[in-house]
């Protein structure tokens, strides 16, 4: 089963991704405007970043890029990832409904996004050729695409707001923004980018994509290969590399919020963390926007002088001085009040920020969330004077500080949001770490 483009062949290339990022905008837009349709938006957001891909993903990778199950879930039992997609085939067709001229689709009975032709352009494309394959593009730059494209129409909305009501943003004046919004460098927004491997059968077959906190880089592989010589014919690097569509569409929220902040309006530019370079880190202003598992794979060196680390698995990180745990616990049956049936489960997530100088007078920032809850409510909090400045007299107006979010969830939707833990971050010297 393949992921195709289907477009009239006269249609430049330039064009059809016009296309697809006018078509995926508006779709995206009216889900999000759906207080239901949540995980409906997480699932169009990765059916359109894997529409560049020649293979369509396999119902099991969407259970577990999408919905979150481990490899062993067996969807011959279980119709979660059906039914959502029967969903989402009947929103956009609703969504298609008298409208003319190229439309994105979702064939039945697959698992892939396409750009079809209206009706009105059938009988045409049938007598000609089908066109050809798109030319090939480095998995890069079709991450940087999707990521743009998912939330084009509602950057720009936003830019344009902040444009003509003039003069700089307020988040200018706090001490989260307010280094790299007078630094003379542009700042770069980092996403985090997850590092997949091969996992392979008896038969040297191909079997299911793995995520291991343990195996973030090729090079991460062989150290784990050397210590886990049995996994050796099991494990492959393919270099694969994805962007969830949380730290995707958080990225884009945060770039109109730089340029209006800064005299020049300058635009930042965006790339995954797994293609920033060392030298961008030491010299250039960095935002990164990741989950907190993932914050160990940046050369940044956060982790090194932070009171936290990644906990044993990606749901959970823990505090030092305290040795407390935190885990998130998505809302569930089990959450609820069986006293009162009526009272809605809830679910916890934990949010992080920190701020810290590097070794050349440049500055790091991190927005961060254990889960995409916490992810999500950490980009606007970031987006809150008032919750900037609350949080700088807790941390005394320190150059260097990071902070802890308690974020309680009900019924998939933010209702609490909780300062747990802001400290000071001590450095042993001028773009050093220490603790």
């Amino acid at each position: 089963m393949r992921s195709n483009l289907t477009l009239p062949t006269d249609q430049p290339g330039d064009e059809k991704e016009a296309l697809i990022a006018a078509e995926a905008s508006q779709f995206r837009a009216v889900l999000l405007g759906e207080n239901r349709s949540v995980i409906l938006t997480q699932l169009f957001d990765y059916l359109l970043e894997r529409s560049a891909d020649r293979r369509a993903p396999k119902e099991i990778e969407i259970a577990m890029a999408v919905f979150g199950k481990s490899a062993a879930f067996d969807t011959s039992q279980d119709s979660m990832v059906r039914g959502h997609m029967s969903r989402l085939r009947q929103r956009l067709d609703h969504f298609n409904t008298g409208k003319s001229g190229p439309r994105l689709q979702i064939p039945k009975g697959e698992y892939r996004l396409i750009l079809a032709p209206g009706p009105e352009d059938t009988e045409e494309e049938e007598a000609v050729p089908p066109p050809e394959p798109p030319p090939a593009r480095s998995a890069a730059w079709r991450r940087l695409a999707v990521m743009v494209a998912a939330s084009a129409l509602g950057w720009a909305a936003l830019f344009l707001f902040e444009q003509l009501n003039g003069g700089p943003s307020p988040l200018r004046q706090t001490a989260f923004w307010g280094p790299v919004a007078v630094h003379k460098r542009l700042p770069v927004v980092a996403v985090g980018d997850f590092y997949v491997v091969v996992e392979s059968g008896p038969d040297g077959k191909p079997r299911r994509l793995v995520m291991n906190p343990l195996i973030q880089s090729g090079r991460d592989l062989d150290n784990y290969l050397t210590l886990h010589p049995d996994d050796f014919s099991k494990l492959h690097d393919r270099d694969i590399h994805r962007v969830p569509a949380r730290v995707a569409t958080g990225a884009a929220a945060i770039l109109p919020l730089v340029s209006a902040m800064r005299a020049d309006h300058g635009i930042p530019d965006m790339t995954p963390v797994s293609q920033l370079s060392q030298d961008a880190i030491d010299s250039g202003n960095v935002i990164f926007i990741d989950y907190f598992a993932q914050l160990g794979t940046p050369r940044s060196p956060i982790l090194q002088m932070s009171g936290f680390v990644p906990g044993e698995n990606f749901d959970e990180l823990r505090d030092i001085p305290s040795g407390t745990v935190f885990t998130a616990r998505p809302a569930s049956a089990q959450n609820s009040d069986v006293t009162h049936p009526a009272v809605p489960a809830y679910g916890y997530d934990y949010g992080y920020v920190a701020s810290y100088p590097g070794p050349s007078g440049n500055q790091i920032l991190v927005i961060s969330g254990i889960e995409d809850a916490g992810l999500s409510r950490m980009i606007k909090l970031v987006s809150d004077k008032r919750d900037l400045d609350l949080l700088a007299r807790q941390t005394h107006g320190a150059a260097a500080f990071e902070a802890l979010y308690q974020v309680r969830t009900v019924g998939g939707l933010i209702f609490d949001t909780s300062l747990l833990i802001a400290r000071p971050l001590k450095m042993a010297g001028p773009g050093t770490a220490g603790r």
